[in-house]
């Protein structure tokens, strides 16, 4: 214990601070394990609960999403094995691989300016290498697992989970991006950026769960889908590093060629291909029972009209961090005012209030069904 006396040494009043510093650290430390540990719980158990209780999808989502734990039969077990099926997945691998190489080739000729948007162009390659992983996995075990025999081996069991633990891995990359945009693009305090390994953390306990068959379904295809629901958080944290700020109007005052800020160099165009991009897959979720139990339509049919629908919401994705990478690398670095920092400081409470809001609904549902 620290307390005045009539000899005080700054050694003692180092040791004060060190301590409180240090308690201080794990405090936060422990609130953010808890955060994540909480999130991720939570967001699993509401992306296995969320299909079965949209309106007017309840008898379709209980006859499609048939849990399976990687163990498949004859009766309730669809996998498609056509070109279409296979050739789009290689298609999304292409085009995937073809937009990281853009994101980490985003650079200019200041080394500086490069080091500073390295980390975004690194997690935006990443982002797409993940899907390019995944669909490629994809393709390949369309293309080469023939029978529902074949499906029940490790060997497929390692593919899929391939292809759908990228999926469920691509939150800790979104987060990241997150992070970076609010850190060149957000405005200061509009968003908690927090530790930078929370959505790594978030990231691997989904992929984990979907090694261990929880994210699981006898239609494999249905795995994709839940695993999707679970970026929901980092997908509205994306939106809003970019979206809670003031934007400069683009004919307002001319500025030097050359003495853009990021911000200036990135147009209201490229604000809608991100923002589109990167919402446009949640009506996936509930458009794909609608059609593999109210339409005709071929599973090939179907996946390649999925697959089509991935390869613009993942292009404009793609296209967007791509003019992101290339804002941070050659504009100048901005000096946020003062009157920024207060364009939105409710920023935060809005967000959580986004991602929060789903899984109270969720726990009221629950809470009325053991009750009832």
């Amino acid at each position: 214990m620290c307390s005045p006396s009539e000899t005080i040494t700054p050694v003692k009043v180092s040791d004060c601070e060190t301590n409180y510093d240090s308690s201080a650290s794990w405090t936060t430390t422990l609130k953010y394990v808890l955060s994540a540990a909480f999130l991720s719980v939570s967001v699993l158990e509401f992306s296995l609960w969320f299909p079965f209780v949209l309106p007017g999808l309840t008898s379709a989502a209980a006859k499609t999403y048939i849990p399976a734990f990687f163990v498949y039969d004859d009766e309730h077990t669809k996998f498609d094995n056509t070109p279409w099926t296979y050739n789009t997945d290689y298609l999304l691998t292409i085009v995937m691989s073809i937009l990281a190489i853009q994101c980490i080739l985003a650079r200019s000729d200041n080394d500086q300016k490069n080091q500073r948007s390295l980390r975004l162009r690194l997690y935006s390659a990443s982002l797409l290498i993940c899907y390019a992983i995944s669909t490629l996995a994809g393709a390949w075990a369309h293309q080469h697992f023939l029978s529902v025999e074949s499906l029940n081996t490790s060997r497929f069991r390692m593919f899929w989970f391939v292809c759908v633990g990228n999926v469920s891995f691509a939150s800790c990359y979104m987060g990241l991006i997150g992070r970076e945009v609010q850190r060149h693009f957000g405005v200061s305090g509009a968003m908690h950026m927090g530790p930078w390994w929370f959505w790594p953390a978030y990231g691997c306990y989904m992929s984990l769960t979907c090694g261990l068959g929880y994210i699981s379904f006898k239609r494999p295809a249905c795995d994709i889908f839940i695993a999707g629901c679970t970026q929901f958080p980092s997908t509205f944290y994306c939106l809003g590093a970019l979206g809670i700020r003031k934007w400069p109007q683009q004919n307002s005052k001319k500025v030097a060629v050359g003495k853009e800020t990021s911000i200036e160099l990135v147009s209201p165009m490229y604000r809608a291909i991100y923002y589109i991009g990167f919402i446009s897959n949640a009506p996936l979720l509930p458009v794909y029972p609608i059609l593999v139990q109210y339409t005709d339509m071929t599973l090939g049919g179907v996946n390649t009209f999925l697959h089509t629908w991935l390869l613009l919401a993942w292009g404009m994705q793609g296209i967007s961090l791509v003019r992101l990478c290339k804002a941070v690398s050659n504009g100048e670095r901005r000096v946020g005012a003062a009157t920024e920092k207060q364009q939105y400081s409710g920023g935060p409470a809005l967000i959580y209030s986004i991602i929060m809001a789903p899984l109270a609904l969720m726990a009221t549902d629950y809470a009325r069904m053991s009750f009832s």
